[in-house]
């Protein structure tokens, strides 16, 4: 009898009994947890469930006061940050809206290169040469010379896309990324994860509570409450009535049609 084959799929993040305090509060508590190459993930739950935190971390942006926390087995260092943030992309308006206000959005987008937050190195012109494409992409080939707070929120969050998207990320994380989209906008940005998940090598972490920007994309879930990972597994094993009643301390009723799953009250 030849028994099947087993792959192991390569372990690309890890959280190692991890925590994150401000002051005497804690933003997450205890989260172990593993992404490996290949998987897309949705972390959902509730606001001030822990969610941009836990981005924020594998963003580099966010320290740790307890356990460990790898990228490809290597263990986060502030030697490794820098070369850190240039594989990771990292899109959201709450974090980017405490740090940008009146940087020119060029020079934002620039910046993504290195996933730094402003520009100290020599600028190429092949580097504004795809800055310049990046946001006539996402709509913004006007606004290179505005400063940030004068956009809408809507282009904020493409100018943060487009800056994302500067680099060659490994690791796309998206906070809330259809916050100030109007509808045309989100259905585009629904469109093109799915034409990056098709076309390029890259891992995605979503965070939203909105169900019905669940869709098939995403091939695994996380469920956040007060800091804490209470639960993890596939898509088909979160989304039941059961799991997302216990995470919203209510009965509730989970569907999917047309592509994306609806969580209504019972």
């Amino acid at each position: 009898m030849i028994g099947k084959s087993v792959v192991f799929m390569k372990r690309q993040i890890e959280f190692q009994n991890v925590s994150c305090m401000a002051g005497s509060r804690y933003l997450l508590q205890d989260i172990n947890w593993q992404v490996s190459v290949g998987e897309h993930w949705v972390l959902f739950g509730e606001n001030g469930s822990g969610k941009t935190s836990l981005l924020s971390v594998i963003a580099g942006y966010l320290p740790y006061q307890k356990g460990v926390v790898k990228m490809d087995g290597q263990p986060y260092s502030h030697d490794m940050i820098s070369n850190l943030r240039r594989r990771v992309g990292w899109v959201s308006t709450s974090f980017f809206d405490k740090i940008l206000h009146r940087e020119r959005v060029l020079d934002i987008v620039l910046a993504g290169k290195d996933g730094r937050l402003g520009i100290n190195y020599m600028v190429q012109n092949a580097d504004l040469k795809r800055a310049r494409f990046l946001l006539q992409y996402f709509g913004l080939s006007g606004r290179a010379e505005n400063g940030y707070a004068t956009l809408s929120k809507g282009e904020q969050q493409n100018v943060l896309f487009a800056r994302a998207f500067m680099g060659n990320p490994e690791i796309l994380l998206l906070d809330e990324p259809s916050a100030g989209l109007d509808l045309l906008a989100r259905e585009r940005l629904q469109e093109d994860l799915v034409r990056i998940v098709n076309t390029k090598k890259i891992t995605i972490l979503y965070v939203t509570h909105y169900p019905e920007e669940i869709t098939s994309i995403f091939t695994h879930m996380a469920l956040l409450k007060q800091g804490r990972m209470v639960q993890q597994g596939t898509i088909a094993e979160m989304m039941t009535n059961e799991v997302m009643g216990d995470l919203l301390d209510t009965p509730v009723t989970v569907n999917f049609a047309q592509e994306c799953y609806r969580i209504k009250k019972r």
